[in-house]
């Protein structure tokens, strides 16, 4: 082998190995920002379950239907951007478009009147941009 295909094959290898430790620094700076995000919320969401199960085993309803009441704005909140997500499929955004109506005809029978996320549900259900 000439000291030109050495180089070559050097070069080439260099960037091969560069190329894939930087694919998997990439995703796993990437990655695991999501990930500490996702659990923090999850655990978040726990919390307040178990906050409003205690409510309802101490018959306090009213308590625990405002939270379950306020989440629901809450979660309304996050799925319905001002504008549509691009990067959905049409399986997403059928069942977004199926929970926006769940939750407008919920609403239509039981509305829910204190706090800023009530108005602000009320306001993002007449609109559905998921149709």
């Amino acid at each position: 082998m000439t000291s030109r295909a050495k180089w070559l094959w050097g070069l080439g290898l260099a960037v091969l190995l560069g190329g894939a430790a930087g694919f998997y620094g990439g995703f796993r700076f990437g990655r695991d920002p999501v990930l500490r995000d996702w659990i923090y919320k999850d655990a978040r969401d726990l919390q307040a379950q178990v906050a409003a199960l205690r409510h309802l085993r101490k018959s306090e309803n009213e308590k625990a239907m405002e939270m379950f009441e306020s989440r629901l704005d809450g979660q309304l909140l996050l799925l319905v951007p001002e504008e549509p997500y691009e990067f959905l499929t049409p399986r997403e955004t059928s069942m977004l478009h199926k929970a926006i109506s769940d939750m407008r005809d919920y609403r239509s029978e039981y509305p829910h009147q204190s706090g800023l996320a009530a108005e602000a549900a009320r306001q993002t259900l007449a609109k559905d941009p998921y149709k």
